[in-house]
């Protein structure tokens, strides 16, 4: 597989999956191994270049930091510049925060943003929603400080507190392995620091209708957060779907056709 080397040292891994039509820019949540998307990539690849990668410091990717919002934002840029640039970025977790990011400040590397999901492009504040669990300081800094003595810990109370509470604990170990494989916690906790401090909301008002999200209810650490979403991103749009783009793949995948569709009859 191809590898793009930063101007820092770091080497970042990356592939493309199909062989024509637009090209669709993965944007993974740092702890996510890539497998978790393996189905959204193959729907999509029948009529789309998929672009995949490891972010600095996770899976094939050098062990070379920072591991920030800032930097992945810019490491997002250059490896779909690399592979050719004009792409749509579908992105989940903390992934939101980079895209809306590389796509503010490089227009002609990522054209659009989906979000997956009902993420905030910052801290939600205390006129957010009482029942997202990420509108509490003392509950994020818990989270972090769990992370930073127990990692494993910690993220077992990432899983089991997201509102899926199916998980049988064989699947549950499973998952919290391939996390910590894919990104060990020195590379995981800076990441998820930067993330719950960072604040991308004037490059999320920044790309206006070039933003959308593809939202859905059940995550329990931003519950009830789309009206606060709407509210301080008021050009951006949106499109309810049952479930994200893991759980729901087909759906997801023809949502983002239907964008893209639309995108070239405005052309």
């Amino acid at each position: 597989m191809p590898r793009l080397h930063r101007p820092d040292g770091a080497e970042l891994e990356w592939w493309v999956r199909g062989t024509g039509g637009p090209l669709v820019a993965i944007s993974l949540m740092g702890l996510h191994p890539k497998a978790v998307c393996e189905r959204f990539v193959e729907v999509l690849a029948a009529d789309h270049r998929v672009l995949c990668y490891d972010l600095r410091g996770t899976g094939a990717s050098s062990r070379t930091g920072p591991y920030d919002i800032a930097t992945d934002a810019e490491d997002l840029a250059a490896v779909v510049e690399e592979a050719g640039g004009d792409a749509l970025a579908v992105a989940l977790g903390d992934g939101a925060r980079r895209s809306v990011r590389a796509a503010a400040e490089h227009p002609e590397a990522i054209h659009t943003v989906v979000i997956s999901g009902e993420f905030p492009l910052g801290r939600i504040g205390e006129t957010g929603s009482q029942d997202a669990l990420a509108n509490s300081p003392a509950v994020l800094d818990a989270l972090l400080g769990m992370l930073e003595t127990d990692y494993r810990t910690g993220l077992r109370t990432m899983l089991t507190s997201s509102g899926e509470s199916e998980w049988h604990e064989r699947a549950l170990r499973q998952r919290m392995e391939e996390m910590e494989t894919h990104s060990p916690a020195e590379v995981g906790v800076p990441r998820m620091r930067s993330w719950i401090y960072d604040d991308s909301r004037t490059e999320g008002r920044a790309l206006g209708d070039r933003l959308w999200y593809l939202h859905y209810p059940g995550n329990a650490w931003f519950q009830g957060s789309l009206e606060i979403v709407r509210r301080s991103l008021p050009e951006a749009r949106f499109e309810a779907v049952s479930d994200g783009v893991i759980s729901r793949p087909e759906e997801n995948a023809a949502a983002i056709r239907r964008i893209l569709a639309a995108r070239r009859a405005a052309a």
